[in-house]
């Protein structure tokens, strides 16, 4: 697996991707035109925010987006394809993304979650700080966890797989 920066020229396959793992958990397709905006990654965000790549024998498997002017910075997408959940992608990107922020000297990044991408959130060592009434049709409880992600572990973490 190889993380780049991700290019303009990205975007088209980010938007399927990110529309494609947003399908996976289960949303009609009204739903997900309803989210079309939000699941659409620009060329221009591709040159503004810091955005990466996750490449499995070349072709892009998932991508990482964060948003440096929310405070604490927030990470604005994580999506991996479908087909590539499971190996390793979605770990990759985020611990890229924990690497750059503590080179920057954060302490810790905000997610605001899907509700079906929460436990792997927890799993990589993140902790619910609240969560977003986000009712959609045929769910009204729907709910959006509220998370904080520790930068500074994912440093200690990289260090001792380095030792080992």
């Amino acid at each position: 697996m190889r993380v780049r920066v991700a290019v303009p020229e990205d975007a088209p396959i980010l938007s399927l991707i990110a529309r494609a793992a947003k399908a996976h958990w289960g949303y009609d397709e009204a739903q997900l035109m309803r989210w079309d905006q939000e699941l659409t990654i620009s060329q221009e965000s591709l040159l503004h925010a810091p955005s990466f790549v996750a490449e499995i024998d070349g072709a892009i498997a998932g991508f990482v987006q964060l948003d440096m002017n929310a405070q604490p910075p927030l990470l604005d997408h994580l999506w991996v394809d479908p087909a590539c959940m499971g190996l390793g992608a979605g770990r990759a990107l985020l611990r890229h993304a924990q690497t750059l922020l503590a080179a920057q000297g954060v302490c810790e990044m905000a997610i605001d979650a899907d509700p079906h991408a929460e436990g792997f959130y927890v799993a990589m060592g993140a902790r619910r700080v609240g969560v977003v009434p986000a009712p959609i049709p045929g769910d009204a409880q729907r709910i959006r966890p509220q998370l904080r992600l520790d930068v500074s572990s994912c440093v200690a973490s990289v260090a001792n797989d380095l030792r080992e």
